[in-house]
């Protein structure tokens, strides 16, 4: 088996930046971006992927997640009668918990604090299944906004929420997050734009895709659900721009529409 020194690993890894940072500036200069003539070839590819769904999730999978989707159930049947009986329990005492307290000022810990103090039992094991619960019963409190007969505009709730989705016909995902899972993988289309909830974060690179991805959904029929975390900031913006390319609007018609749908926007 070949050797390389320390040295010898150095070099390789700054000639792979400068190969790199080359390609880099070249596309900058002749203005090669994915989506472009330049990349048509890509397409090609593309369509020629047969990995199974499960191997393309973890090829997508983003360590920086925070809110992921819960685990494969069969993971969870090492004592199917006790667990499910106490995921009953544990699912419907959230609930009446979630129902009584001021959701704009206590915590998703304080929460689970008060549900162990409930049920009187020690509910660490099931931390994902309670914040997932969660997510759930906060998504059937506020609805997503319908914008367009084929747009929805949310939070992280409504992309966690399978009957809602169903319910409004809901067939593609426009997940606008870095921090958010694609909960339900193997039952929708899902784009990613992975981007945080900054100031400084360029969405206008995005919009010609996302306005594809629109387009292309309510052409096959279907309805698309645009969210972030909390259907404020960056999936109303991508909802915005669509608008105003879809329909000629100028930023302010497309802005006051959005507003007078869904009047806690802050694009």
């Amino acid at each position: 088996v070949s050797e390389f020194s320390a040295s010898d690993m150095g070099r390789f890894i700054r000639s792979a930046l400068q190969t790199l940072h080359k390609v880099s500036s070249k596309a900058r200069e002749h203005n090669y971006f994915l989506g472009g003539v330049t990349h048509e070839w890509v397409s090609y590819y593309e369509q020629r992927i047969e990995s199974d769904r499960s191997c393309l999730n973890e090829w997508h999978a983003m360590d920086s997640l925070e809110s992921r989707r819960p685990p494969s159930p069969d993971s969870l049947r090492s004592k199917p009668c006790e667990r499910e009986a106490t995921l009953t329990l544990v699912r419907s005492s959230l609930k009446e918990i979630m129902m009584s307290v001021d959701l704009d000022e206590v915590t998703s810990k304080q929460v689970r604090t008060r549900l162990e103090e409930v049920l009187d039992m020690d509910l660490g094991e099931y931390k994902s299944f309670i914040d997932q619960e969660m997510l759930v019963i906060l998504g059937q409190m506020d609805a997503a906004t319908e914008i367009f007969p084929h747009v929805y505009l949310g939070s992280e709730w409504n992309a966690s929420n399978l009957e809602e989705l169903n319910k409004n016909g809901v067939c593609h995902i426009l997940n606008v997050t870095r921090e958010i899972d694609n909960f339900f993988p193997g039952m929708f289309d899902y784009m990613n734009v992975r981007v945080y909830d900054d100031e400084k974060t360029d969405l206008l690179k995005h919009w010609d895709d996302t306005y594809k991805y629109i387009n292309k959904a309510q052409t096959q029929g279907s309805k698309v659900l645009v969210h972030c975390k909390m259907g404020v900031s960056r999936s109303a913006s991508v909802v915005i721009a669509y608008a105003m390319k879809a329909y000629n609007w100028d930023f302010k018609k497309a802005l006051e529409y959005v507003q007078q749908k869904r009047n806690c926007i802050k694009p």
